[in-house]
């Protein structure tokens, strides 16, 4: 790289990083997924003891390894239960995989492929807003990357499996969207004959043992009830009442690769990224909720031309003499299918496999063109750039953090010292990690609507018996099924106090 391209590098990823971390004390967004997690590390902060399992995984109950809580609760110590820090790590993480998304191009395709991808990756707010939320799929598009890297690399040496096994049982750690991707590494595997080196794979079992053991523990002394879990789909599905609709999967898939290119600005965060805002979504009680939430749908010549894009780059490259441009046309398509075939819910955060696989495409297409086509091609990167660039300075904390504590602060004034329960009414923006915010910038809840999920966690902390004051806490934009017009109440952001006196 001369001068001028390190320069160019620097750019994107000081790019990356000032949209990440702009205001990110007042737009993080801390909901129910944030809460568990939050809740269960928390747990490991009081009181040091081991865990063999993690969050659950979907509708599947199937139960991913501790190591992201044993990480969280590390975090958390630090911070006294702040989620703050856990928001910062985030952020950084999204800095670090713009990193990785040029590194991989370069090294695999062109410097030009590799500045193009992790510029798409450091602008579009469809990358920034999730950069910005800490849960466990934040790994997927790292985990995708090197998955991606491993396996082409491993055509030059065959201890790149070892990688492979690593980013296996960092999957079962973290979320479980990239898993189907890994097909692609046993067909390698069988097709190339490593499977004949015994060596390599003691090794690579080895590697994810280490990753895997916890869960083997827990299975041991369960009966084996979580690896059995698989068999258990159909029953899981009915109980889920999840409906499983490629037709759905498709517009939603759709949806997600127009938003790619394009969110609007002035709106929520929150809205753009919390599934329960988007009406696509296959749950019959969110169907009506485009309603009142504020989330971008695509331009449908934006989904259109992503579409072709993905499509025309896949019929092209298919056949090509160049392994690289075949392997990322196997990822896409495994990616792309998996995600149809999923009878699971079609919420966003599924596709991020897909959207960091897509962000290579344009710039591969625009090296395989003439050099005038590819100018203006770029030019029009640069301008999508300029207008997420736009979207991300100016979007609205409606339903993010910093009104939350402003809330919680005035909530707190009222109360007072008396012990208070919390409820909660939305549709959008219901379930908001309300009790463990509570907990860090006031009081502790007697009882809160979530303990029924999340009293697990913390059943010394439940009072026995209803409190005299309830704070209901509501999305704001709604209409609500009682009336509570004579109830004290305070405001801040999207969000509604209503203060009640039970006696």
């Amino acid at each position: 790289m001369n001068r001028k391209g390190i320069f160019l590098l620097i750019l994107i990823l000081a790019l990356s990083l000032i949209l990440r971390f702009y205001r990110l004390h007042d737009i993080y967004v801390f909901n129910f997924d944030e809460e568990y997690q939050a809740s269960y590390a928390w747990t490991l902060v009081k009181d040091v003891h081991p865990i063999w399992i993690g969050v659950s995984s979907s509708f599947l109950d199937f139960y991913l390894g501790p190591y992201f809580t044993y990480f969280t609760a590390v975090l958390l110590y630090f911070s006294s239960g702040d989620p703050m820090l856990t928001a910062y790590f985030a952020a950084f993480l999204g800095v670090v995989t713009t990193g990785i998304i040029f590194f991989v191009g370069r090294k695999i395709f062109n410097n030009q492929i590799g500045y193009i991808a992790s510029l798409l990756y450091a602008t579009m707010p469809i990358f920034v807003f999730f950069d910005q939320k800490y849960w466990n799929p934040m790994f997927t598009p790292i985990i995708v990357l090197f998955l991606f890297l491993t396996l082409y690399y491993n055509l030059k040496s065959y201890w790149f499996w070892i990688g492979a096994a690593v980013l296996f049982g960092t999957v079962l750690n973290t979320h479980l969207g990239p898993a189907p991707l890994f097909l692609i590494g046993v067909y390698q595997f069988f097709k190339g004959g490593y499977w004949k080196s015994i060596k390599l794979i003691i090794i690579s079992f080895l590697a994810f043992l280490i990753f895997y053991w916890p869960l083997i523990v827990f299975d041991f002394n369960h009966n084996f009830s979580n690896i059995s879990s698989f068999l258990r789909i159909g029953s899981s599905l009915s109980q889920s009442k999840i409906a499983f609709n490629p037709q759905v999967k498709l517009q939603s898939l759709a949806d997600t690769l127009g938003r790619f290119w394009y969110l609007k600005s002035g709106n929520p965060n929150a809205d753009e990224i919390n599934f329960s805002c988007n009406s696509l979504t296959v749950k019959p009680e969110f169907k009506d909720v485009g309603r009142y939430a504020k989330r971008t749908s695509a331009p449908l010549v934006l989904s259109i031309l992503s579409l072709i894009l993905i499509f025309y780059y896949s019929w092209v490259n298919y056949n090509s003499q160049k392994f690289e441009l075949k392997l990322l046309t196997a990822f896409l398509m495994v990616a792309i299918f998996s995600f149809l075939l999923y009878p699971g819910a079609s919420s966003e955060y599924y596709t991020m496999s897909i959207l960091v696989l897509f962000t290579f495409v344009p710039g591969i297409l625009i090296s395989q063109s003439n050099k005038k086509l590819a100018v203006g091609l770029f030019g029009i990167i640069i301008i999508f750039s300029i207008l997420g660039i736009n979207t991300v300075l100016h979007t609205s904390d409606e339903f993010s953090l910093g009104p939350k504590k402003k809330l919680i602060a005035e909530v707190m004034k009222i109360v007072g010292q008396e012990d208070f329960a919390i409820e909660g009414r939305g549709i959008c923006h219901n379930y908001e990690g309300w009790r463990y915010l509570f907990k860090v910038y006031g009081r502790v809840p007697t009882q809160s609507y979530t303990d029924d999920s999340l009293g697990w966690l913390y059943p010394k902390e439940i009072g026995k018996e209803k409190p005299a004051i309830t704070v209901i806490l509501s999305e704001d934009r709604i209409p609500l099924k009682e009336d509570l017009s004579s109830l004290t109440s305070v405001r801040s952001g999207g969000y509604r106090a209503y203060i009640r006196k039970d006696r």
